[in-house]
């Protein structure tokens, strides 16, 4: 069985608060608990302390008239939905108070279950909406990341300050204004393409991208697009988030860089390059220290070189010529 929705019904006519206290006890689909305030400064008190989930506040107070008793209300406990009893010669006073806050009136001579549960179900439904997009928006709006609303049609249709922050421009600046503003001149644009392909369905990769600030600066984006769909699930637009990724690519272009230095480096030293000074008597070569080292200890030490030994024919000759006559 579904929780009960705690409601507080602030009216100073007892005849009909018991009748709409009976009426609400039996609903068939969904549980209610009513408590009852006669005055505004009692219905005040009690929603103080909490636990209230829905307000039917009567305009005409023994303490307070009027819009006044629903301002009063709101401002003190703005995150309680409230739904407002008003006559039926006050209707334009109720709708009013629906533009400052309220979640929805009803006339006290065409009250019946059926009216009355559906008004205060639906109020606790579109209140919790009502946090939920603001939570959202307020999310959107404190973003580092840049997050674009595109329509159809490639046109900024919103712009948090993320973006502002980003790209240089006011959100007065590009509202309107197409994506491609952002590109670099020259620079084809895929975005249409993408877009079509949220049309249908078709999911769109996260990528990387250039963009340009409104200083002409060039960025490295992270880029995501994802469609934003309306109440029956048709795509009515893109979401576009990026994210700075310059100073990425520069650390990647400093290591790159430094890897290739360091390749060539070692390259370098297995490479034996330049004059090396070489004892012309006995091949031996001056290091640079200044020692002098064999020529085969001073190539292995500076090269993968490995050494064997033997004898050309020309030194075996010359070693038999020396050789004494038996």
């Amino acid at each position: 069985m579904n929780q009960a929705i705690n409601i507080l019904l602030i009216e100073d006519n007892g005849t009909l608060a018991d009748l709409m206290t009976q009426v609400l006890s039996p609903s068939p689909s969904a549980r209610f608990s009513v408590q009852t305030a006669a005055s505004l400064a009692l219905g005040l008190h009690r929603l103080a302390a909490g636990g209230i989930e829905v307000v039917l506040l009567d305009l005409s107070l023994p303490d307070s008239s009027g819009l006044a008793s629903f301002t009063a209300l709101y401002s003190q406990f703005p995150s309680v939905p409230i739904v407002v009893l008003t006559a039926l010669e006050d209707e334009t006073l109720a709708l009013t108070a629906l533009r400052e806050g309220a979640q929805d009136y009803l006339i006290k001579s065409e009250n019946n279950p059926r009216s009355l549960t559906r008004a205060i179900r639906y109020a606790v439904e579109r209140k919790r909406g009502e946090e939920a997009r603001s939570q959202l928006a307020a999310i959107v709006e404190s973003s580092h990341d840049a997050i674009i609303g595109l329509s159809l049609e490639c046109l900024i249709v919103s712009w948090n300050s993320g973006a502002e922050s980003m790209f240089g421009h006011s959100f007065e600046e590009v509202i309107g204004r197409p994506s491609s503003l952002l590109l670099p001149q020259g620079q084809f644009d895929d975005l249409p393409y993408m877009l079509d392909r949220l049309k249908i369905g078709q999911p769109v990769k996260d990528f990387e991208g250039i963009r340009v600030r409104q200083n002409g600066q060039e960025m490295h984006l992270a880029i995501s697009i994802s469609p934003i769909k309306n109440s029956v699930g048709r795509v009515i637009g893109a979401s576009m988030i990026a994210r700075d990724i310059n100073e990425q690519k520069l650390h990647q272009a400093e290591r790159e860089q430094l890897i290739a230095q360091l390749q060539t480096a070692l390259a370098e030293v297995k490479t034996l390059h330049g004059l090396l000074p070489i004892c012309a008597s006995c091949k031996k070569i001056r290091d640079d220290s200044g020692y002098w080292t064999q020529v085969e200890v001073y190539v292995m030490d500076r090269s993968d070189a490995e050494f064997t030994h033997g004898i050309c024919p020309e030194c075996i000759q010359q070693y038999r010529a020396n050789l004494p006559t038996p």
